[in-house]
């Protein structure tokens, strides 16, 4: 039975897709987007403030979408998750992004275990991956973490590598899967992949780490070019000493959300 709870969350939307980013590519996931973002990356194409209603998607893959009033409260959330996670869609994980999920995290410690339970998924969590304190309530209930390294080159704001350190040690002590990846724009710097190949050499978090190249962006336009993107990966296998992946956004390839 669903423990009731006082508490809510502001989410942005609620969908069913194929996973786009990292080493999940085309895995079926029902996705959470959660409002609200401490970060201010110049590469960011997605709307991060508190919105007054929810889009959810009722039938998962039809792209259409109804509006519901926000917050939600937990038993809201996984009953409209209930819904979406027909059988037939073959869903494969729980998928919470943002924003920021983990500034919801008191929302997320009492929603987490009710929702592995509901729906029998793998909760898989992508995150900037400098919020510890949040994390550290969390963890238990995680699977897989998409971690972002913000490179400071890239995202036009102060560098946060002891964050990133402290919850890569985290990921790697609670033996949680993990795939960390690194969006890349024409400004990006070698000594910032220098410092995040130390940083993931030193903490041992994963063998996964994927380099996105930034598309078009709400507010740059620095698009990187393929040999440059070509000479960061050839930089980053050298200095870890096994492959690291290139890999767009494939959704927006592919059109979808």
């Amino acid at each position: 039975m669903i423990q009731k709870t006082q508490l809510s969350a502001f989410v942005s939307e609620i969908f069913s897709s194929a996973q786009g980013e990292g080493v999940h590519i085309g895995r079926r996931q029902p996705f959470v987007r959660f409002c609200e973002c401490h970060r201010n990356c110049l590469y960011c194409d997605t709307p991060v403030e508190q919105t007054e209603t929810v889009r959810i998607e009722r039938v998962p893959g039809s792209g259409a979408f109804e509006f519901v009033p926000n917050p939600l409260s937990v038993e809201q959330l996984l009953e409209l998750l209930h819904e979406l996670n027909d059988p037939k869609s073959a869903h494969d994980d729980l998928f919470i992004t943002g924003g920021e999920p983990l500034l919801q995290a008191d929302f997320l410690e009492a929603f987490l275990p009710e929702a592995r339970q509901l729906l029998n998924l793998p909760v898989h969590l992508e995150t900037s991956g400098d919020l510890m304190e949040p994390f550290m309530n969390i963890s238990d209930h995680i699977d897989h973490v998409l971690m972002d390294i913000k490179l400071p080159s890239v995202t036009g704001e102060p560098e946060t590598w002891e964050q990133h350190q402290r919850f890569m040690e985290k990921i790697k002590a609670e033996e949680i899967g993990a795939t960390i990846k690194l969006v890349v724009s024409a400004d990006t710097s070698d000594q910032d992949l220098a410092e995040s190949a130390e940083l993931i050499t030193a903490t041992g978090t994963c063998s996964h780490v994927v380099l996105q190249p930034m598309t078009a962006a709400l507010k740059t336009d620095r698009v990187p070019t393929a040999q440059q993107v070509l000479g960061w990966q050839s930089q980053m296998a050298r200095a870890l000493g096994h492959s690291v992946r290139i890999i767009p956004q494939c959704h927006k390839l592919m059109g979808l959300l």
